[in-house]
């Protein structure tokens, strides 16, 4: 078949020869040089006609107002499934489906990377577990842990009895008997929580005797770390308070007197000591 020669409006009467036919009837698009070519040989056009422009390498369809561009530019060849991806094709209604559709396989589940261009699913965990980086756990890097408790070590003891403390000597206050010890924390009249940490420590202490310029203590490690000294002789009331660091180990604290020689007056209102964890 002759190369497409354009377009031709043909007379009444008119003998076509085998180059007419070739050339201009059997042709399904017509092919022009141009746009100004294309509309220069067709100036009445009708709808649904196709013209090709060669100095585009364009395909026009005519709406039957306009030449209007196809869009059809051919240029696929085939759809190829990439990082991700499953499916495609090179002919036909191709489908391609996101991987992460099937790689997640229950309610919950988090899409982790394992690799480089590569993920799978990490199941869901369990209630009250915390998602944390670790980095020993391959290949997904992260993992479902129990989460850090959110509260520590709490005690309070009491003095049940009363206790005869001695003139002029460090001494060590008794609490008999405990309220509550949460952790099995509290021996001894010692305080050595089983958790590092900053705490809250409370202790009171009622006095008969003192003769004044009297020590009430909070030791921390067998020293002195928290004080009160009283100018006054006679009964009295001694309180402390204070936030210490406990290194959850070997750290320990208590209560300590010194000076006069008195009488420790018992009682859960009167003598106690008490502590809480407050955060790490």
């Amino acid at each position: 078949m002759a190369a497409g020669q354009g377009f031709k409006t043909f007379t009444t009467g008119e003998v076509l020869t085998a180059g007419d036919v070739n050339g201009y009837l059997m042709q399904g698009v017509l092919v022009f040089a141009s746009a100004a070519a294309r509309n220069a040989a067709i100036t009445s056009p009708q709808e649904g006609q196709f013209a090709f422009t060669k100095d585009t390498n364009g395909l026009w369809y005519y709406d039957g107002a306009a030449w209007v561009a196809s869009g059809a530019t051919g240029d696929i060849e085939g759809v190829t499934a990439g990082v991700g991806i499953t499916g495609g094709g090179t002919s036909g209604t191709v489908t391609i489906t996101n991987d992460m559709a099937t790689t997640i396989t229950a309610s919950g589940d988090i899409v982790v990377g394992t690799g480089s261009g590569t993920y799978d699913n990490l199941p869901i965990g369990t209630t009250g577990q915390i998602l944390t980086a670790d980095t020993t756990v391959s290949p997904y890097k992260v993992k479902w842990a129990t989460a850090a408790a959110s509260s520590g070590p709490a005690f309070r003891a009491y003095a049940s009895t009363n206790q005869t403390v001695s003139g002029a000597t460090f001494t060590k206050i008794v609490f008999g008997t405990e309220n509550f010890d949460t952790d099995n924390c509290f021996a001894s009249n010692d305080f050595t929580p089983t958790k590092a940490g900053y705490y809250q420590l409370n202790a009171n202490i009622e006095t008969t005797g003192a003769t004044g310029n009297d020590y009430f203590y909070i030791y921390k490690n067998g020293s002195d770390y928290q004080r009160f000294r009283s100018p006054i002789s006679g009964s009295g009331s001694y309180q402390l308070s204070q936030l210490v660091y406990l290194n959850g180990t070997t750290d320990y604290a208590n209560v300590y007197w010194y000076n006069s020689a008195i009488t420790v007056v018992s009682g859960s209102a009167l003598t106690s000591f008490s502590g809480v964890w407050i955060r790490s």
